[in-house]
């Protein structure tokens, strides 16, 4: 008789910590205190706090040193990138890649975000004999360093970019964008909608990205990226505006950020 009881206990423990996995995966930007998912989850805090204590030993959450928030940990993003070989929107979005390769001859690159960074989800390299590939499938890299990341970047509201780059100030500090920068860049991405880059990660690269809402309040990106010599100003117009027109032809809708 005392088997069905440990089952029925172990399954409310489960229930539970998923509870709290959710509660923190929308929390995530900012961190979620215990105090709130106690409050949220009406629990006591000792079970709260062995809840999520497993959660951070398996790498399902962190817990910051200084703000001693918890956010989703990369042990829980690994376990939604794996599906992402598989993900509708790749489907969607390879037949307008596969025309931009072809009308721009250029490398076209998928990037979806994954909490603070941009995962590259697909590529298509074009017929230029220069083969231009800043980031390889499968790849991360913070918000804001290189195109389509800086795209994504300025989808979000400002005080989720500040919390970004507070959390990520060193790698941002080696790179050179101070918030000041950073931010500069942002409002000049929501005037034009659509991003520039020129020797941020390559040297002699230049890249032109373009965000899009892909539903549920997420956004996605297309980008292109060529040797400079190919991207004077009136070319990277003509590339972003072609980005819009493909992605407009498959139901999507561009984006140039939030004011």
């Amino acid at each position: 008789m005392n088997k069905p009881q440990k089952s029925v206990e172990g399954a409310q423990s489960v229930f539970r910590a998923l509870d709290l996995l959710g509660l923190i995966a929308r929390q995530h930007a900012d961190g979620a205190a215990l105090a709130d998912l106690v409050a949220a989850t009406g629990l006591d805090r000792t079970t709260v706090y062995r809840l999520v204590g497993t959660l951070e030993h398996e790498h399902l959450v962190e817990r910051d040193a200084v703000t001693r928030r918890y956010r989703l940990g990369m042990e829980a993003m690994q376990i939604g990138l794996t599906t992402m070989d598989r993900a509708p929107i790749l489907d969607e979005c390879t037949p307008a890649m596969l025309e931009l390769a072809r009308a721009s001859e250029d490398t076209i690159f998928l990037i979806v975000r994954n909490g603070d960074f941009a995962h590259c989800l697909h590529l298509e390299q074009g017929t230029f004999p220069i083969r231009t590939v800043t980031q390889h499938v499968g790849g991360m890299r913070l918000l804001g360093l290189g195109t389509a990341g800086l795209a994504l970047l300025a989808t979000l509201p400002d005080a989720e970019m500040d919390a970004i780059h507070r959390r990520h100030r060193d790698e941002y500090d080696r790179h050179g964008l101070t918030h000041a920068r950073l931010s500069k860049q942002v409002q000049q991405i929501r005037a034009d909608g659509h991003a520039v880059t020129v020797d941020v990660i390559t040297p002699g690269v230049c890249g032109v990205g373009v965000a899009f809402e892909i539903g549920h309040g997420g956004h996605a990106a297309l980008s292109v990226a060529s040797i400079i010599d190919r991207m004077p100003p009136p070319r990277r117009l003509w590339l972003a505006e072609l980005m819009r027109e493909q992605l407009r032809a498959r139901g999507f809708t561009p984006v140039a950020g939030m004011a």
